[in-house]
């Protein structure tokens, strides 16, 4: 190889030179650049044909799975017969009243005249035995039965009729107005939140349930604790404790009197989760 053509030539064809050039490593050498673009090529077309593929095959499934009407079930709701409750039977309704009959009456008044004259001296009717007693003689059909007064209302030394006495002993449920704690339901929860204690065997998540009745009394003060809902001694025993903490309430009213009332208070226990 002379001077020129040292100057033109590759370096390959100089390693090369007076050698074996179809022997193959000239060859793959000097087509390199080719070869490895191809390949890159084509590597990025199989990845970008794998990552379609892919995509598509997903999405397909998803929405196979979202929106595919085969899968879908048809379900028939039972028909369910409801009863209708066996009603109370109105009591029935009194008798209409039959008009009364005029008994009849013969006068007979008290005041009879004490003297010596016989003929001032008033007689019996004859016919006392078969009417009723009267202060004037009124005509009527006979009546053999006995005739019953109404026994008069409850009637003090005036003579007024008076209603009958409230008791306020004795605890009721209905009243006209139920007894209150001072201040209201908001008062209420918050002396109990402020002085119900809790406990550090609660785990957290679980709820402990005590129900308390007990009778306010015509007076407000509190009495008769019992326990309707055990949630367990310590937590009984620690609401009843709370509820003979409290003040006097404001007692319930039964036709404008204070009156003893049965009352009712639930309490849970809850912890932190």
């Amino acid at each position: 190889m002379n001077k020129e053509d040292i100057l033109q030539s590759d370096i390959l064809d100089l390693i090369f030179d007076n050698r074996n050039k179809q022997y193959g490593a000239y060859e793959l050498r000097k087509h390199y650049k080719g070869r490895l673009l191809k390949a890159l090529t084509i590597a990025f077309v199989l990845a970008g044909g794998v990552t379609a593929f892919v995509s598509f095959a997903k999405e397909d499934k998803m929405i196979t799975r979202v929106f595919n009407i085969d899968d879908t079930e048809t379900v028939k709701l039972a028909v369910v017969e409801v009863k209708k409750p066996d009603l109370p039977k109105l009591p029935e309704l009194p008798k209409k009243a039959t008009a009364a009959k005029t008994v009849p009456q013969e006068k007979f008044v008290s005041n009879f005249v004490i003297s010596k004259d016989e003929t001032r001296v008033d007689k019996l009717p004859a016919d006392l035995d078969k009417a009723a007693i009267g202060s004037t003689t009124v005509a009527g059909v006979e009546y053999k039965g006995e005739v019953y007064v109404d026994p008069p209302s409850r009637i003090d030394a005036a003579g007024d009729n008076l209603p009958a006495k409230v008791d306020r002993e004795t605890p009721r449920t209905v009243v006209d107005v139920m007894p209150a704690f001072p201040g209201g339901m908001q008062a209420l929860r918050k002396f109990l939140e402020k002085n119900l204690q809790s406990f550090d065997e609660l785990e957290p998540g679980s709820v402990v349930s005590v129900k308390v009745t007990f009778v306010v009394g015509y007076d407000g003060k509190l009495k008769g604790f019992q326990v309707l809902e055990n949630g367990g001694d310590m937590y009984n025993k620690e609401v009843i404790r709370v509820l003979k903490k409290m003040p006097d309430w404001i007692p319930g009213k039964a036709q404008g009197e204070n009156v003893s009332v049965y009352y009712t208070i639930p309490v849970k226990f809850t912890a932190a989760d």
